[in-house]
């Protein structure tokens, strides 16, 4: 707390509490009109009177000591709660709760934001990756040219069975909301989807997100109409991990018989999906 700026505070009370028999000139007599349950606005808004409802800490009791607080004001400002009404504590409770919510929604974004970072440097590294290493060491290297096992339970409750639905192209999306190579892949995939559908093309969505609601949200506002498998655990997601993937957006392309053949479907995606169909 800036204690120096108490002079230039009770010139701004005074603007406000015209109508009050006395100017509150110190903290003390603002807690008291707190008490007594005149909650001017300044009270509420300014962050430094709501710090009455806090106790003094060591060192702000030396700060106004230095300035030539009363023993009796220091009395008051040890546990300024008891001074405050009841609506004013309350008022000052629920302000804390809003920055609490507002600081962990911050450090969850800033955390998305890092996650989603990390997966742009390492799709920018794929295409060198995918030459280096061994197929079987690509995620999903292995399945390759094997049946893809794969089933779930949708958040919409539709039940998804890679089994059943052989005689389909299926595209296995791999993906999160806030991902940002996911999002600008979705307005193709979306596009493919119109185009391919009524053709036999089926599309699985893989969530790694951990908010549901944030994902069924854009599921809608895109038009990603296709079922979506979702457990919250964001990188620990179940499938995903299960299938070895360390980079999103993953695209796996499986054809009529149930094959998985291609663990990389992003760059041709649309030509691809003919070339399956017509098969």
């Amino acid at each position: 707390m800036h204690w120096k700026a108490l002079p230039a505070c009770a010139v701004i009370f005074g603007s406000v509490l015209t109508a009050a028999a006395a100017i509150p000139m110190t903290y003390k007599e603002i807690a008291m009109l707190l008490r007594n349950g005149e909650q001017p606005q300044f009270i509420l808004d300014d962050t430094a009177k709501r710090r009455l409802l806090q106790p003094l800490s060591p060192q702000e009791e030396k700060d106004l000591a230095a300035l030539g607080a009363t023993p009796s004001l220091l009395n008051a400002l040890r546990s300024p709660a008891m001074l405050a009404s009841p609506q004013a504590a309350e008022a000052y409770q629920a302000s804390l709760q809003q920055q609490k919510l507002a600081a962990a929604q911050q450090q969850e974004q800033e955390k998305q934001q890092e996650q989603s970072r990390i997966a742009q440097q390492a799709n920018a590294k794929a295409p060198l990756q995918r030459q280096a290493q061994p197929r079987g060491n690509t995620p999903g290297g292995e399945l390759l040219g094997k049946p893809l096992d794969l089933s779930f339970t949708a958040v919409d409750g539709a039940a998804v069975d890679l089994s059943k639905l052989r005689g389909k192209v299926v595209l296995v999306d791999f993906w999160a909301t806030w991902c940002g190579p996911c999002m600008h892949e979705v307005p193709n995939v979306v596009s493919a989807y119109k185009k391919y559908h009524a053709k036999g093309f089926e599309v699985v969505g893989i969530s790694l997100d951990k908010s549901k609601d944030t994902m069924i949200k854009v599921t809608h506002e895109k038009e990603m109409t296709w079922p979506q498998y979702f457990d919250g655990n964001g990188w620990g997601n179940k499938i995903s991990t299960s299938f070895g993937i360390h980079s999103i957006p993953s695209m796996w392309l499986v054809n009529k018989r149930g094959i998985l053949v291609s663990t990389d479907a992003r760059s041709n995606l649309d030509a691809s999906i003919a070339k399956l169909l017509a098969e």
